[in-house]
């Protein structure tokens, strides 16, 4: 295991005992159970209280600050997620991610409203 050339130093023996690289049971190598890397795809994401709290919190911020509809859906959305938090953690990762993108809707709406308000304004 020198690093070169593939090929072990002479009067080597391997920690697990034989040569190294040798399968002498002609197994194939497989690993047995409780090695490799494990079953493929990714586990599914949980999401915190927290952030379902400041989705909450800023949703409703939203809806007295411009009284924005998709910000009211935010609120639903994030009040759902907190309900399935302990019962159903992917679907109320799901709905706090909708929650937050209808927040993010709400301020878009709410900048586009304000300009248009200043530039009638301005017009006048």
């Amino acid at each position: 295991m020198s690093g070169h050339g593939g090929s072990s130093p002479p009067n080597w023996e391997s920690p697990q005992g034989g040569t190294p690289g040798w399968d002498p049971s002609g197994q194939g190598g497989q690993p047995g159970p409780g090695y490799g890397y494990g079953p493929p795809g990714v586990p599914p994401r949980t999401v915190s209280n927290g952030t379902i709290t400041a989705a909450l919190v800023c949703n409703s911020i939203a809806i007295v600050l411009c009284l924005n509809i998709a910000a009211v859906a935010g609120v639903i959305t994030a009040l759902h997620a907190q309900r399935r938090i302990t019962t159903d953690p992917r679907s109320a990762w799901k709905l706090t991610i909708w929650s937050w993108s209808l927040f993010a809707l709400s301020v878009v709406i709410g900048i586009a409203v304000v300009v248009f308000f200043l530039t009638i304004g301005a017009d006048s």
